[in-house]
């Protein structure tokens, strides 16, 4: 005859509870971080230091190739913004697909945001230009006027700019490609300005 203990249903009841909050609380936290944090550390890990040689592609068969030393990642998008909360971003990067790039200049200060914006020509150029500048400086804010070039790879380019941000649209051939350069600290970029004509001119 056996002299062990039962243990009661309540105290099973309750350990199994235990066992399944748990589980929930683990995997809460590993879909918050996977929407969150996630795609930032899983974009560093497939970061890049570029050799001003080797072409990087942005999306689609679109490529820059940025001087030497700078750092290239997947572009990660924020899908919703919380107050309080960490920002949602979007897990495209684990999938390894991405429809831009984040470039970061060898002193790692400036950052620029470069994504393959599909099929268009002046009017869609300028409309995104627009919808950038709202995004950074606030809607309804008045904006410079949009000015036109053409590069010496022969692509036209449209841009707004000021001392703390360049906005632009290349047109490489009938797809456009933006591109959006400032400091995440907000201070001028005047003494980038050469570094960012140089990456326009890159862009095939």
């Amino acid at each position: 005859m056996s002299t062990g203990r039962r243990k009661s249903p309540r105290r099973l009841s309750r350990a199994g509870r235990l066992i399944r909050t748990i589980v929930l609380v683990l995997i809460a936290t590993g879909v918050g971080y996977a929407v969150t944090l996630g795609p930032l550390h899983a974009a560093r890990a497939k970061a890049e230091i570029s050799d001003g040689i080797q072409a990087i592609e942005i999306a689609d068969g679109v490529t820059i190739t940025p001087a030497q030393h700078w750092l290239a990642e997947p572009l990660v998008h924020d899908l919703l913004r919380i107050p309080v909360l960490p920002d949602l971003r979007s897990p495209r990067v684990y999938l390894g697909g991405h429809a831009g790039l984040l470039l970061r200049s060898p002193d790692r200060v400036l950052a620029v945001e470069i994504e393959s914006s599909g099929p268009g020509a002046e009017p869609e150029a300028e409309a995104l230009l627009r919808q950038k500048a709202s995004a950074i400086i606030g809607a309804g804010a008045e904006l410079p006027a949009v000015r036109t070039e053409t590069l010496a790879s022969g692509h036209t380019v449209w841009h707004l700019d000021d001392v703390f941000a360049v906005l632009a649209v290349v047109d490489r051939g009938g797809t456009l490609v933006t591109v959006t350069a400032e400091r995440p600290d907000g201070e001028s970029i005047e003494a980038y300005r050469p570094a960012i004509g140089q990456l326009l001119e890159t862009v095939h």
